[in-house]
């Protein structure tokens, strides 16, 4: 099997960081979106995708009658072992490590499929569209959102070029992921080869609202791989924080932070 590309490994402290400084700003107000778009459907059994720290997860439970089975899955467990202190026993959450594109679930298993900015970090998208329909029951919704381009979604764009501006050549390569599955036609196809039908998409802009351009900053470079990369290439992490959060600082405020964001919501129906 071959090795994972360090991109989509979160672990360690990257966990605490994202759910810190990422979360708030980033996540939740998405949840709250997904979450929305689900409160008319009756699902008896739910399975998130790249659950990562719960933001989904907590909203689901909170939305979704309390026999709904939830199953939060992540490739990496340090994503949902982190989760698991945000829920209550016997809140019918369960908790599985899982590769998107491989699913160790039965056909037919789920009456939903939901992930989070997570399909862009899977190498094989078909594969993980694929495994999305074959666990979902026939008329099982899958529901998910990418982050469009990365000019449309200015912290990405400030911290990838902020982020290369340290190297001569060959920079970390973390900020190509998150935006690199905005082209709908390509998305639509997937869907269509992978089986579903009744394919809509949503184009979404919200605020993208930091307490500071330090902890925003902070979460850019913390909250994901791309800080462990900057320690392993000797490049001072702090003196990178501190660059990214003088440019957002001087577009976008210091204390509050405050610009847009915009991502696609993709949801489908298995035939």
């Amino acid at each position: 099997m071959t090795a994972p590309d360090p991109n989509v490994l979160f672990h360690g402290q990257i966990p605490a960081n994202y759910d810190r400084y990422l979360v708030p700003v980033l996540f939740a107000p998405y949840a709250t979106d997904l979450g929305k778009r689900l409160k008319d459907e009756k699902i008896p059994s739910l399975l998130k995708i790249a659950c990562g720290t719960g933001v989904v997860t907590r909203e689901l439970r909170n939305l979704l009658p309390p026999t709904t089975e939830i199953v939060g899955t992540d490739l990496n467990a340090d994503m949902f072992e982190f989760a698991k202190p945000k829920f209550k026993d016997g809140e019918n959450v369960r908790w599985q490590k899982a590769d998107a594109s491989s699913l160790p679930f039965a056909d037919a298993s789920f009456d939903a499929v939901v992930c989070q900015f997570g399909v862009m970090f899977v190498p094989e998208k078909p594969a993980a569209m694929r495994e999305a329909y074959r666990v979902l029951k026939p008329g099982g919704i899958f529901l998910f959102n990418v982050w469009d381009s990365i000019d449309q979604n200015p912290f990405g764009l400030i911290a990838h070029t902020t982020i290369a501006s340290f190297f001569d050549h060959d920079p970390p390569r973390f900020y190509e992921f998150p935006f690199n599955l905005h082209d709908s036609k390509f998305v639509d196809q997937l869907l269509r080869d992978a089986g579903f039908g009744q394919i809509e998409s949503f184009c979404v802009k919200k605020t993208c609202r930091s307490k500071s351009a330090q902890d925003f900053a902070t979460g850019l470079v913390l909250g994901n791989p791309v800080g462990a990369e900057l320690e392993q290439r000797k490049v001072d992490r702090d003196i990178v924080i501190a660059k990214i959060k003088g440019r957002l600082a001087e577009r976008f405020g210091s204390a509050p932070m405050e610009t847009t964001m915009q991502a696609l919501i993709w949801q489908a129906r298995k035939r």
